[in-house]
């Protein structure tokens, strides 16, 4: 038909209202169904923590390996640190993987750590010291998730 292209014979470009409502549709059902779940980052800031202290318990063995001395990791309700001593508080602080004095890993707000050891110890070999038993720490939050530390080799998961 003449009255369907424009003046340079080409046919008319756009959406048609059809298809503008739909997206509107797709994209609302889309918004009600994501913005609440990324509103609510509590799940993911306790899945976080607990991925970031066994990382650092990781270091911690590590660190001990690499400098054949013990290295222990405080650990309270609320997050962990890095020491060269079993006592606490801490007077001598063991350096992070970017060599921050001391290295200290916070819990955010609403996640706590629950540890039946206030200190785990490493020795030059990366051997958990005086550990019975596996030792289970309890990262808790929306949600919670168990750091676990092997007694014969230290394996952390």
């Amino acid at each position: 038909m003449p009255g369907d292209r424009d003046p340079r014979g080409r046919p008319p470009r756009g959406f048609t209202l059809v298809e503008l409502l739909l997206v509107m549709v797709i994209a609302g059902i889309l918004a009600a169904v994501a913005v609440p779940r990324l509103t609510q980052r509590s799940a993911f800031d306790t899945r976080g923590f607990a991925d970031q202290l066994a990382a650092s318990v990781r270091f911690a063995q590590k660190l001990a390996i690499a400098q054949r001395r013990e290295v222990y990791v405080h650990l309270t309700a609320s997050g962990a640190t890095l020491c060269y001593a079993a006592a606490a508080p801490c007077a001598n602080p063991a350096p992070g993987p970017g060599g921050e004095k001391p290295y200290v890993v916070t819990a955010p707000a609403g996640v706590s750590v629950a540890s039946p050891v206030a200190a785990l110890g490493f020795d030059a070999g990366g051997r958990p010291l005086n550990l019975t038993a596996r030792l289970d720490i309890a990262v808790n939050g929306s949600g919670a998730y168990v750091v676990q530390v092997e007694r014969e080799t230290g394996y952390v998961h």
